[in-house]
């Protein structure tokens, strides 16, 4: 049986770095990272444009297909995502809600949404910055581009309201230092049982 916490938040939000530093002494966790550079290669070989409509849903096809099958593939016991299955329906949905496109996204993808949405997180941890905190840690973490960070900042203020339809614990971290959101997220995983 699955157990399974999603983090989750904005692009530099901290959601690696947690996933990375919990890993070191949580032995009895499985860790899954997101992998999004095979869904981009086979975009890219399919010269998709994701600001057309036609794009955008081959584009998500894509991304929903794989997210799926990570998850079916995940073991059994507790397991934590950065990032989940949620992420990719909430930018699915939002991408033409923030771009003003008006685009029937949620029809066209209907399958797929319904096969996506029988795979959920049991909690998820909402890691919570502001834009400032946001582009601070951008600029400050050199081993990634983050090419999308503005397109995500579109997105970016339907996110945390979006989250909180499921079992999500939201956490402040504007203020709080690696080590810090670290011993809280320990915290709530004790209250959890998890």
């Amino acid at each position: 049986m699955k157990k399974i916490l999603s983090i989750q938040g904005g692009m530099a939000g901290g959601k690696t770095t947690l996933a990375k530093r919990l890993e070191k002494s949580m032995q009895d966790v499985f860790f899954s990272y997101e992998n999004p550079y095979p869904n981009l290669e086979k975009r890219n070989g399919m010269n998709l444009d994701i600001s057309t409509r036609e794009g955008f849903i081959e584009n998500q096809r894509i991304f929903i297909v794989s997210e799926i099958n990570r998850f079916h593939n995940l073991p059994d016991g507790k397991i934590i995502l950065d990032r989940g299955p949620e992420d990719i329906e909430f930018y699915t949905l939002h991408y033409s809600l923030a771009n003003e496109y008006g685009w029937d996204v949620e029809n066209e993808l209907q399958n797929e949404l319904q096969e996506l949405r029988k795979c959920r997180s049991d909690y998820i941890l909402y890691l919570d910055a502001n834009e400032e905190t946001l582009r601070r840690r951008k600029q400050n973490d050199k081993t990634r581009g983050r090419s999308s960070f503005e397109q995500n900042l579109k997105i970016f203020s339907f996110e945390k309201e979006w989250f909180k339809q499921f079992n999500t614990r939201v956490v402040d971290v504007n203020h709080l230092t690696p080590h810090q959101l670290e011993k809280s997220t320990m915290k709530f995983l004790e209250e959890i049982h998890f």
